[in-house]
């Protein structure tokens, strides 16, 4: 089943970043822990992004997460790790970035009792979009409308492996790495 557009949003600058400068200023505009900052290279499809969030969902609403805030424990996933601090080391902003992403991680509920799965809480991408592009703005950030590339550059950056420089990315090795997450140190 196809998801809808996950609420992430591209970013480029034209100089490279001051990453400690640029999160603290995040951190004091985003709305809400909703909002998560990410690296250059570390967004590279619409089911990653809604399989990170989904996992990182269900293990808030159990109340089973590793970090104590949602933008964190997504992070986490995204990232294939147990650790949240090394979850920062690989997808977040780094100094010299000159792209990465803004990501809202919409609400969930449990869709049953026993919390085994969740659901996303609708909510207004176009609001969303406009609060992203607000926040870009006062970030002196451009917005950048680049379509999601596989890059192993980037799935190297989020702490994948691989074999031999002959092995190709796939998707499905994105997925991978994200659930990999619950078992990797």
């Amino acid at each position: 089943m196809a998801q809808p557009p996950f609420p992430c949003f591209a970013w480029c600058s034209e100089q490279p970043v001051d990453a400690k400068r640029l999160l603290q200023t995040f951190l004091e505009l985003r709305p809400n822990s909703q909002w998560v900052m990410v690296g250059d290279g570390c967004v590279q499809s619409n089911l990653q992004l809604w399989t990170a969030w989904m996992c990182a969902s269900r293990r808030w609403i159990r109340k089973t997460s590793l970090a104590r805030s949602l933008d964190a424990e997504f992070l986490r996933y995204l990232s294939g790790t147990h650790h949240v601090s090394e979850a920062f080391k690989r997808s977040g902003v780094r100094d010299d970035d000159n792209a990465g992403f803004v990501v809202f991680l919409p609400e969930a509920i449990a869709t049953d009792e026993t919390q085994a799965d969740c659901q996303v809480v609708e909510y207004d991408f176009e609001d969303i979009e406009l609060q992203a592009t607000s926040m870009l703005s006062r970030l002196e950030l451009e917005t950048n409308s680049d379509e999601y590339i596989l890059s192993k550059l980037g799935a190297l950056r989020l702490g994948m492996k691989f074999e031999s420089e002959q092995e190709v990315l796939t998707e499905s090795a994105l997925i991978g790495h994200i659930l990999s997450s619950e078992f990797t140190s």
